[in-house]
């Protein structure tokens, strides 16, 4: 997947550095140029604009299957209303917007948008999925539907490699990557994009031997994510 991050504040900032370092190929569009210098070695592309000039805009690669675009723009609700306007009038159709209240909300609704972002609310259902997913270690929520998922590796795993287990044939979930080393100490955090507790090993391939303690981050549908904990027992350890 490609994220294209339009407006990097705090949240905007926070969201492209945890998808740069999940592996994941980011573009960045700020109209500040200290702000994209000082991000632009850390994801794929950093650009410096006017998300507001629809020629700015048309610069980059915003349409595509596999291609989500984010307008993480804040309290600047007029700005966020016509950049968000101009992306529909491009044709992106993997666009979500970051909502600052309920009638800013409706009105983004109202040009068409139906996936809005209320970082309150992310933060709300983080710490909600710390307490009532059992055996989701931690979960960052996608969309509606889809999350980002730090799961203990199944027991009967271990020594095994990833092209043996049918992780994504019979379980429909994709490894992202493995945490795997010393834990450090880690606390609740109001952040809503917290670093990992663990180091990441970088792109496993089909060869990787699974090790005891090892973390999956997994990525796919709830309700898959769901199954997968309660198939192997791993509820509440």
């Amino acid at each position: 997947m490609k994220f294209v991050i339009i407006g990097i504040g705090q949240f905007g900032r926070a969201l492209a550095l945890h998808l740069a370092d999940l592996g994941f190929e980011v573009t960045i569009l700020d109209e500040r140029e200290a702000i994209v210098t000082e991000l632009k070695d850390r994801v794929t592309y950093a650009l410096v604009g006017d998300a507001t000039d629809i020629r700015v805009l048309r610069q980059l690669e915003l349409v595509g299957e596999d291609t989500y675009v984010i307008v993480a723009v804040g309290e600047q609700f007029e700005r966020n209303l016509l950049i968000t306007a101009q992306l529909k009038e491009l044709g992106v159709t993997n666009l979500l917007t970051r909502s600052v209240n309920e009638l800013h909300g409706r009105l983004l609704k109202l040009i068409g948008v139906s996936d809005l972002i209320r970082v309150e609310d992310v933060a709300a259902r983080q710490l909600a999925d710390r307490f009532t997913s059992e055996g989701l270690m931690r979960t960052r929520r996608m969309d509606a539907t889809h999350s980002l998922a730090d799961v203990r590796l199944p027991q009967e795993w271990v020594g095994r490699a990833l092209m043996e287990v049918g992780l994504r044939s019979e379980y429909r979930l994709n490894l992202l990557t493995v945490r795997r080393g010393k834990v450090h100490e880690t606390h609740l955090t109001d952040d809503v994009l917290s670093e990992p507790e663990q180091p990441v090993i970088d792109s496993p391939d089909a060869s990787l031997v699974f090790q005891e303690g090892d973390v999956l981050v997994l990525f796919g549908k709830d309700g898959d994510l769901q199954r997968f904990v309660e198939k192997f027992g791993l509820q509440g350890e």
